[in-house]
């Protein structure tokens, strides 16, 4: 263990004292320059976690920055250009910055029905969307559905299912240890996942099945969530984008693009979001004080996130499932700053 990993596990002991009250156990993976800096586990971890809400940036922003490279423009061009069946005149940019006006979440797992086959399923969650229409945005609402209209456009575009998307993404990227379960089938053995929620709709504790209803109810794949990994496989998509950042790295398409995509690109008091990418919030953040204000990244629900801070070439990833036994334990989304605090004054 070397003086960083030292340090770091020092302030987590003693500043979590009663850890597995706030979250059965946490792994985070820190790289400095491009290089790991260290890996630091405390309580019950595991090799695979539900990456959760950091499969819109992984897999979502992921083909999103390579689409539309080279059709910029097409970002500010109406969304029914490619999906008729949409009636309003919503952009790809109010999708990616969540200025659209569409509902935050709502409970189409109650209604999808029939084989568990995630093309089939992802065609009757289209027809759903269709009925409905955004209202007016005066400010940023973090939604499922923007990522949801944006994975139709994707697919309208490419002329490609969301599956043949990822699989596309993760041969281009060379991603290793990060995967979607089709049709809810573990890739491996449930002793190797992370467990969430005892799930009462389900009747079970998710393992190695996606947490998130909706995405559970697609059969496991959807462009908001379903993606598992494990925190060196997560690092490492982290790693390639910051080669595109800083390095001019072509792998997610023009890199002036994917920088684009990380900045901030609308006002504060609008939201604090890039295309797609999380912006520090002020006054507290989940990447907390001492990460720059051009950080960009992104955080899931299961208590998972990945926060990139390009002036001080800061990569953090940090996987936990706090939501093990029950998504009712709310401390955990408070303590994201500190832990990125203890990072920061770690090195």
């Amino acid at each position: 263990m070397n003086a960083f990993e030292k340090s770091l596990l020092g302030k987590l002991r003693a500043g979590l004292p009663d850890l597995p009250a706030i979250t059965p156990g946490i792994v985070i993976d820190v790289h400095v320059r491009g290089k790991r800096k260290g890996t630091v586990r405390i309580g019950d971890t595991y090799e695979f976690y539900d990456l959760a809400s950091l499969t819109k940036i992984i897999f979502t922003a992921s083909n999103a920055m390579d689409y539309f490279s080279g059709r910029k423009r097409a970002l500010a061009e109406p969304v029914k250009t490619l999906l008729p069946w949409w009636r309003a005149r919503t952009t790809p940019f109010q999708l990616l910055t969540h200025t659209a006006g569409l509902d935050w979440w709502k409970p189409y797992y109650k209604s999808l029905s029939g084989p568990m086959d995630p093309e089939l399923r992802w065609t009757q969650l289209k027809k759903r969307l269709a009925r409905g229409l955004p209202g007016a945005a005066r400010k940023a609402t973090y939604s499922d559905l923007d990522l949801w209209m944006l994975g139709a456009l994707l697919e309208a575009g490419r002329d490609k299912p969301l599956l043949e998307m990822w699989e596309d993404i993760h041969e281009r990227l060379k991603l290793k240890q990060i995967f979607f379960h089709p049709r809810n089938k573990p890739r491996y053995a449930r002793a190797r996942y992370a467990p969430t929620e005892r799930c009462p709709w389900r009747g079970k504790i998710m393992r190695g099945e996606v947490h998130d209803e909706n995405t559970w109810a697609l059969g496991g794949v959807a462009p908001h969530a379903g993606l598992f990994g494990t925190v060196e496989a997560t690092s490492d998509w982290g790693l390639k984008l910051r080669a595109a950042v800083l390095n001019d790295d072509p792998m997610f398409g023009d890199p002036k693009l994917v920088r684009y995509f990380t900045g901030r690109r609308i006002p504060r008091a609008v939201g604090d979001w890039g295309l797609c990418f999380m912006k520090p919030s002020r006054p507290k953040s989940s990447s907390g004080r001492y990460f720059s204000a051009r950080s960009f990244g992104h955080t899931g629900f299961t208590g998972t996130s990945l926060w990139m801070d390009p002036v001080h070439d800061v990569l953090a990833v940090i996987l936990s499932n706090r939501v093990h036994p029950t998504r009712d334990n709310a401390r955990f989304p408070a303590l994201r700053g500190q832990l990125h605090d203890w990072i920061c004054q770690s090195l």
